[in-house]
C-alpha cells in the first residue's frame, strides 16, 4: 500500500519537461528501387529528445524531416551507389542519424559527423555506440566526430590530421539552411570544401518553412559561382510512407551542388 501511495502522490512531469527527456527512437529504410530483388530494411536506433528546441537552445537533438528524406535516398539504389566506396563529411550532424546509416550499412570509406555544438557531437558519439560503430579511430566504418563552427578556414595543410580522413568526395548537410543569418557562414564554408577537392558534390536536404530563407541559401550559392540541381528525389506522402515516416507539410527538397565553371561575384557571401 505505501508503495501504491508513494506512486499516487508522486507529481506528473510537464508536456514540457517530457519533451526535453530523450527516448530511443529506431528509424527504419527499407529499399526504395525498382529493379532491385534484394529486400532490404535497415535500421539506425538513436537516443533523441522530442522536443524541437532542447532546453540548451540548440535544435540538434532530434532527427528532423529532411535528414529522414535524404537517408531515404541514400538507401535507395540510386542515391546508394553515389556514396558506396567515398569519403563523406557532414556538417549539422544533429543526432548523427545520416552518418550513423551511410558507416553502419551503406558501405561509404570513411565519414565525418561534426556539429557546431559540443553537447550535440556528445549525442553523436553515443548514438554511434548504440548501433555498434566504433568512434575517433582508425578502422574501416567508424564514424569520427568533431565540432565544427562555419565560416572558419578549412587547413588543408592539416585536414588529415584534424579529422582522421583525407578530403572529402562528398558533404552532406540536413535541415542547415533554416536561419538565414547562418547562410553566409555556410557558404563560406561549402567554398572551404570545394578549395580542397574541386570535384566534391554537396548534397543539401531542406525542408522549406520559408521560401525567403531558401531562396537566400540558392541566391549565395549562384553568386560564389555554384552549380545548383534539384534531386529528383520527392518526398512521399504521408498515407504512403513504409518507413521512415516524417511529416509533409512543409516541401522538403534535396539539392546537388558542385563548384561549376562560372566566375565567383566578387562581392559574395
Amino acid at each position: 500500500m505505501s508503495a501504491m501511495s508513494s506512486l499516487l502522490s508522486s507529481s506528473v512531469p510537464c508536456e514540457a519537461d517530457s519533451a526535453q527527456q530523450k527516448a530511443y527512437v529506431t528509424y527504419s529504410f527499407p529499399g526504395r528501387s525498382t529493379g532491385d530483388s534484394t529486400c532490404h530494411d535497415w535500421s539506425v536506433t538513436l537516443l533523441e529528445a522530442r522536443a524541437v528546441i532542447s532546453s540548451c537552445g540548440t535544435t540538434g537533438l532530434r532527427t528532423w524531416e529532411a535528414a529522414l528524406l535524404l537517408g531515404s535516398y541514400f538507401a535507395a539504389s540510386s542515391g546508394r551507389s553515389s556514396i558506396r566506396g567515398k569519403r563523406m563529411f557532414e556538417l549539422g550532424a544533429g543526432t548523427g542519424m545520416l552518418s550513423i546509416l551511410c558507416a553502419k550499412h551503406l558501405g561509404i570509406d570513411g565519414i565525418v559527423a561534426t556539429d557546431g555544438d559540443e553537447a550535440v557531437v556528445d549525442t553523436i558519439k553515443t548514438n554511434c555506440f548504440l548501433n555498434g560503430l566504433d568512434v575517433d579511430d582508425a578502422s574501416r566504418g567508424a564514424v569520427r566526430t568533431a565540432a565544427l563552427k562555419w565560416g572558419r578556414p578549412i587547413d588543408a595543410t592539416t585536414f588529415q590530421e584534424d579529422y582522421g580522413m583525407g578530403a572529402p568526395d562528398i558533404v552532406v548537410g540536413a535541415d542547415v539552411t533554416y536561419d538565414k543569418s547562418v547562410i553566409p557562414r555556410l557558404v563560406a564554408t561549402l567554398s572551404g570544401f570545394f578549395e580542397l577537392n574541386a570535384t566534391l558534390q554537396v548534397l543539401i536536404s531542406a525542408t522549406i518553412r520559408n521560401e525567403q530563407t531558401f531562396e537566400a541559401f540558392l541566391g549565395a550559392c549562384g553568386r560564389n559561382g555554384f552549380t545548383i540541381a534539384q534531386v529528383d528525389f520527392p518526398a512521399v506522402p504521408e498515407d504512403q510512407q513504409k518507413g521512415p515516416f516524417y511529416r509533409t507539410t512543409s516541401p522538403i527538397q534535396i539539392w546537388r551542388i558542385t563548384k561549376g565553371s562560372g566566375a565567383k561575384d566578387s562581392s559574395a557571401v
